[in-house]
């Protein structure tokens, strides 16, 4: 987007703890010297980043398609999410510029967007047209929710460890001393002992898995999850497909290996107790209440009824 008239930015500047308010004060640095008019938009609570992209997005006087208007986010994946969910499906063919700054950055990752933002600035002033991108788009049936993640959704051990991840204290401590990106393996390891498997049934376009003792279902838009991790390294949020992981129940030692296979060039999708599946429809369904996340969001212990498939969006990349 070469001279854009106005760059409307949100930032969440606790994000990374307190890593979105140096982001925001360098880019508005850089803004400034290159006689850029922005404005700033401070997300202060959660769920505000939603409201601010909302209201921005329907703005009258905002125009983020014909005037060369911009709308930029600052902060995590968390952030990001909101903003997507801000955006909603009316103004969904709005495009989104992105510059991390959480302490996991999984979307920034798999889409290789880097944390650099004279860099990142630079890319997005030279490109000439949004790219097009695959984000997750979800209905829950038995609640009757519509919502987005740009990155994974999860259930049962993912979801439990970002519960864990989210309400305990290892989060700022472990971003105070810049290693925020260990604090999902952390919590990894102390939920190890206590996620129980159960049961699950998957359909990929419309053939059904039915898993008597899942103990980690994951379904993800890209590689990464948990502050880098490569759970899916086939994934690309460019192929109009999304990627399920299951894993059933197995003993400790074994989740270790696999984890330690993880590391290895995604050898872990090999092993048979590792289910991988492709498609463009999936459904998840479990009667039993368990932990389920969405971009590292929390979203509650619950009965299952899911539907996701790829939905198209627009970034300055």
């Amino acid at each position: 987007m070469k001279n854009p008239t106005k760059i409307h930015i949100i930032v969440n500047e606790l994000s990374g703890s307190g890593n979105g308010k140096k982001v925001s004060i360098e880019l508005i640095k850089l803004l400034n010297k290159k006689d850029i008019l922005f404005s700033l938009n401070v997300s202060r609570y959660a769920g505000h980043t939603i409201c601010l992209a909302s209201t921005i997005s329907k703005n009258k006087t905002v125009d983020l398609i014909k005037k060369n208007h911009l709308l930029l986010i600052i902060g995590g994946d968390g952030t990001l999410h909101e903003a997507l969910i801000g955006l909603g499906e009316e103004q969904k063919h709005i495009p989104l510029a992105y510059i991390p700054a959480g302490s996991g950055n999984d979307f920034a990752k798999g889409l290789e967007i880097s944390k650099n933002v004279t860099e990142v600035l630079a890319k997005i002033l030279k490109s000439k047209e949004p790219k097009k991108i695959d984000i997750l788009h979800f209905y829950e049936h038995f609640s009757n929710e519509t919502g987005y993640a740009v990155n994974n959704i999860g259930v049962g051990f993912d979801a439990a460890t970002v519960k864990h991840a989210n309400l305990s204290s290892i989060k700022k401590k472990l971003n105070k001393i810049n290693m925020g990106s260990l604090t999902y393996l952390v919590s990894l390891i102390v939920v190890l002992t206590k996620q129980k498997g159960f049961p699950i049934e998957v359909k990929i376009d419309g053939v059904q898995f039915n898993f008597p003792s899942a103990f980690l279902v994951t379904v993800n838009n890209h590689p990464y999850f948990g502050g880098g991790i490569e759970i899916s390294p086939k994934a690309s949020p460019y192929d109009n497909y999304i990627d399920l992981i299951v894993l059933e129940k197995v003993s400790i030692s074994k989740i270790i290996f696999l984890f330690i296979l993880m590391l290895s060039n995604g050898r872990h999708l090999k092993h048979k107790d590792v289910h991988y599946f492709r498609g463009s429809h999936i459904h998840i369904l479990s009667n039993q209440s368990e932990d389920v996340q969405a971009d590292g969001e929390f979203s509650g212990n619950k009965s299952i009824n899911l539907s996701i498939q790829p939905s198209a969006r627009y970034f300055w990349i």
